[in-house]
């Protein structure tokens, strides 16, 4: 499948677009190989959120561990090396964590360190995403006044669900990265879609009204 092209940034839908964004962001899949999307953008939608990506790239590898070969790579190849490398990024990441609670399985309670998820940030990773898949398979910007809400989702979804196995479904960088959509035909402007990455950690977007009944 050949990806559309536009003069416009499909990303902020308002600048020229001078360059390519990965969509999903490369560098979430160091090591691996595979048809990656790219889509038309500017240089600031593209060059402009570079630590955007890498400070995610952390906190999604502190998650999924190294349960697959290509989450090993996410953390050996990209986090681990960033987290070497950036003060700044070791700053923000130490400056969440904190002593919780647990429950352990013989009923004892006892201290774990666990750190804050900064939703914001995957906010705006992940409605570049959005945005950007969306024009790859519509040809269509979304318009930036259409809203976007993402949502962390706890645990894996029951992907044999009826409801899930009836989207549109698209795997990306040797399976490390699926999703699955559905447009309204009526409105296109209102889509639903479900990301998992390294199969193992799952979001939820929706855009246009069913993002405002979130909102």
């Amino acid at each position: 499948m050949q990806p559309p092209k536009s003069e416009i940034c499909v990303i902020c839908g308002s600048n020229p677009a001078t360059t390519y964004e990965h969509v999903p962001p490369r560098g979430f899949f160091k090591g691996l190989s595979g048809q990656f999307r790219t889509v038309p953008a500017c240089s600031s939608c593209n060059n402009g959120v570079s630590k955007d990506d890498e400070e995610l790239r952390l906190y999604i590898s502190t998650q999924v561990g190294k349960q697959t070969e290509g989450a090993k790579f996410l953390w050996e190849k990209g986090a681990h090396k960033s987290v070497l490398r950036s003060t700044q990024l070791r700053s923000n990441f130490m400056s969440t964590l904190c002593e919780v609670p647990v429950v352990l399985p013989s009923g004892e309670v006892a201290s774990r360190l666990a750190f804050l998820v900064p939703v914001a940030l995957y906010q705006r990773v992940f409605e570049r995403v959005t945005r950007g898949l969306f024009f790859w398979h519509t040809g269509s910007i979304l318009p930036r006044d259409t809203s976007v809400n993402i949502q962390l989702l706890v645990g894996t979804p029951d992907l044999d669900s009826p409801d899930l196995k009836s989207l549109e479904a698209y795997t990306v960088a040797e399976g490390a990265f699926e999703y699955r959509f559905s447009i309204d035909p009526e409105n296109k402007c209102n889509t639903v879609w479900l990301f998992g990455v390294h199969q193992a950690h799952w979001l939820y977007a929706t855009t246009g009204v069913l993002a405002d009944e979130v909102l």
